[in-house]
């Protein structure tokens, strides 16, 4: 038999004088997908030098290229994992009512998943001009939705198949499932809150970053393609972080309920577009650490006259330049501005409010803003930090890394052994001696979907991918190599 309907309903949090229940689910939110690979460490503190070496030097540590043991572009950051793990970690344990802010995990994830998607589309627009809109949305397809269906499948199972619960719980089962289906369950919470009787109510979140992977790739084409705004793309993004910030100042003045600022794209995507403006930075960057090589080299040939030309030669702009520049300067922060960051975002979860009440309406103000701006500060420090310092060590250690690997899995199967099971545990067992249990069940189910449906069907994807056609040239100007670089991408 299902427990029964909880107190708080996901997203919703406790109103004045709402008792707390163990095992009762609160805000939730669906974490940003695991697995994909991240953009690489820069090693701490090279001595500063001039020329062409000194130069590609620069642009190897702003592309994030292994150098003193940082980790290569395009490898895995093992520290990012670890903020997975230890965000999707207290959202389990607020679903427990023992972390009141535990829910601003949620918004880390939306930083990470900005980041990182963003981060892949440019990269993938810079190798090759262009971005592959289909193969983006089956890569998509293929990572987010065989665990969703497996769980969705059990939920129907038990709840439809098996008559397991009420008939309301079957009819509020079944519309979660189609608003969850349709990628509009946030949406579905602003009109009518609902735990999907104890299996769905968690994925109003993958609504929201299912709509943002269908829209963004759009918008960012379209900004790439004005010369002068992509030349911006960071300032421009973090001007939309802005505008949203606005308009959801707009929505509280306007009486609009909490509900609507927290559950709607519109209003939470000031924390993904936090995430793109960051790796919209480090691209630039990039560009203008590789441009300075180039200018560089030239100069060395041609003398100081020949700058402007080898700048233009090179496709290099002055922004570039300049957000080069203003990275170098944040790097000298970064070893006091990873870990403040960390701590600041711990006391966050530790004191924001739980209810729909004053509280919550200054967090829609500003202060979710201010938590993913806490949180890029947190994924900037890692990504261009030292590989050696305490923080990425922590991080990375192979426990945490392994939760951020399955920690998508965790986040779907976390929710309802919290909502079956959580009460019924903290009452046997004491709270925390629950939470572990709770947190033991959800490692083991998201262990199994793991290894034995997304890791087998991201290995078929990569078998049955099919490989691209030679380029028909003379047999002297044919490049084995250059061809099996491009099948292993």
């Amino acid at each position: 038999m299902l427990a029964e309907p909880p107190s708080r309903l996901p997203g919703q949090p406790r109103t004045a004088g709402q008792p707390r229940t163990s095992g009762r689910l609160g805000t939730s939110g669906r974490l940003g997908t695991p697995g994909r690979p991240e953009r690489g460490v820069r090693p701490s503190g090279p001595n500063r030098s001039t020329g062409p070496d000194a130069s590609r030097e620069r642009a190897a540590r702003a592309t994030g290229a292994p150098g003193r043991g940082g980790v290569g572009r395009g490898g895995r950051n093992p520290a990012l994992d670890g903020v997975r793990a230890l965000a999707v970690l207290c959202v389990l344990v607020f679903h427990m009512d023992s972390l009141p802010g535990g829910y601003l995990g949620v918004d880390v994830f939306f930083v990470l998943s900005g980041f990182l998607i963003t981060g892949q589309l440019l990269a993938e627009r810079d190798r090759t001009g262009g971005v592959s809109l289909a193969r983006f949305y089956l890569r998509r397809a293929y990572r987010l939705l065989p665990a969703f269906w497996a769980l969705a499948l059990v939920g129907l199972t038990a709840v439809v198949l098996l008559g397991i619960g009420t008939a309301g719980e079957r009819s509020e089962f079944l519309d979660s499932l189609a608003a969850s289906t349709l990628y509009v369950n946030n949406y579905f919470q602003v009109v009518r809150q609902s735990t999907g009787a104890g299996w769905l109510g968690h994925t109003w979140s993958l609504s929201l970053e299912e709509q943002f992977y269908l829209l963004w790739p759009l918008v960012l084409i379209a900004l790439c393609r004005w010369p002068w705004v992509a030349r911006r793309l960071p300032a421009v993004l973090l001007g939309g972080v802005a505008g949203v910030v606005l308009w959801r100042n707009a929505l509280v003045t306007s009486g609009a309920p909490g509900t609507r600022t927290y559950f709607a794209l519109d209003t939470r995507a000031d924390a993904l577009l936090v995430g793109c403006a960051l790796a919209a930075w480090l691209r630039a960057a990039r560009q203008g650490a590789a441009g300075e090589g180039g200018v560089a080299g030239a100069t060395g040939v041609a003398g100081a006259t020949g700058v402007a030309e080898a700048t233009e030669a090179a496709g290099v702009t002055g922004a570039a330049v300049c957000w080069r520049r203003r990275l170098d300067r944040v790097r000298a922060v970064l070893p006091v501005a990873g870990p403040a960051a960390l701590a600041l975002l711990a006391v966050a979860m530790v004191t924001a409010p739980s209810g729909w009440g004053e509280g919550s309406a200054l967090l829609s103000r500003g202060g979710y803003t201010v938590v993913a701006l806490l949180a890029g500060a947190l994924i900037l420090s890692l990504e261009q930090g030292a590989t050696t310092s305490w923080l990425f060590r922590a991080l990375a250690a192979r426990p945490l890394e392994w939760l951020g690997r399955i920690s998508y899995g965790f986040y779907l199967w976390h929710f309802p052994v919290v909502a079956h099971w959580g009460h019924d545990l903290t009452g046997a067992l004491g709270r925390w001696p629950a939470i572990v249990v709770v947190g033991l069940i959800s490692v083991a189910l998201a262990a199994a979907s793991y290894y034995l449906l997304e890791r087998p069907v991201q290995r078929r994807r990569a078998v049955e991918r099919p490989r691209p056609r030679p380029t028909r040239a003379s047999p002297s100007r044919r490049r084995p190599a250059l061809a099996d670089s491009h099948r292993s991408r």
